[in-house]
């Protein structure tokens, strides 16, 4: 691990509600989870673009290589350590199975598996959360096209499925810590985040992969995408904060407000 990775130090979310009401939907807060996830893939030379996302689960010269997927409690392990947050990571990879269905099967089962958890003692309105930079337009998308392109799931069963779920794509999601000088809001990248947060942009091109896996450094390529997931909930906790320390400013400037206000009434 990086030593920028290792001074990292993860921003406290404290739970002040075990059970809140929300529109009328009860959440059991110890039931929810977050889960964080990053993956990886190959793409054959003839397959590649010079830019954009290349990788089509459609492609059977492409492969998914796997991933590192981080399922946390919003009330409990936010406030762990670094070693115990390292110790949560599950890698699912491809070398480590027979075949990229059985990889498939196994990252379904994960998701089933928190799924269930998630709606028992929860209304069937509360979903686990996927969270990752860039992910409504690359991972989640893909595997559920991978789970269909193996029969893992039929196409209604595939979308039923990726409906229990709710995306927390970072990319769009910190379009409103950074400055607009223009009306057309746009995404933001992996390095556009992580230099506004950690000063640089942390995160190596994902092409390089196809490098690694090519050279076959298969434990590079796992320590990398365990990296970028706790890069990625650093990233969470940085934005989150930044929200509450907006709403901070707002709440003191209305109260600064109806002071002048009756400081003027008086006068």
């Amino acid at each position: 691990m990086s030593p920028e990775l290792r001074s990292l130090r993860w921003t406290v979310i404290k739970p002040k509600l075990i059970m809140m009401t929300m529109r009328r939907i009860n959440i059991n807060m110890e039931r929810c989870r977050i889960i964080f996830f990053d993956l990886e893939f190959y793409v054959p030379t003839e397959s590649r673009r010079e830019g954009g996302f290349c990788y089509n689960p459609w492609d059977k010269k492409s492969k998914l290589l796997g991933g590192s997927f981080l399922s946390l409690s919003p009330t409990n392990d936010f406030t762990q350590e670094d070693s115990y947050l390292n110790e949560m990571i599950q890698p699912l990879w491809l070398w480590n199975h027979d075949s990229e269905r059985s990889l498939l099967e196994n990252i379904f089962g994960y998701m089933e598996k928190i799924l269930q958890f998630v709606s028992k003692d929860n209304s069937p309105s509360v979903s686990p959360l996927l969270c990752g930079i860039g992910i409504t337009t690359s991972d989640v998308p893909v595997l559920f096209e991978l789970f269909k392109r193996y029969k893992i799931l039929s196409n209604a069963e595939a979308f039923q499925f990726q409906s229990q779920f709710r995306s927390i794509d970072l990319s769009q999601v910190a379009i409103g810590v950074f400055n607009h000088k223009h009306d057309f809001l746009y995404p933001k990248t992996k390095g556009n985040l992580t230099t506004k947060y950690f000063g640089s942009n942390v995160f190596d091109d994902g092409r390089s992969v196809w490098d690694l896996y090519e050279r076959q450094c298969l434990s590079e390529i796992e320590e990398r995408t365990h990296a970028e997931v706790l890069y990625t909930l650093k990233l969470y906790s940085s934005i989150l904060r930044d929200f509450r320390q907006s709403k901070k400013h707002e709440r003191r400037i209305q109260n600064l407000e109806k002071l002048l206000v009756k400081f003027k009434s008086k006068s």
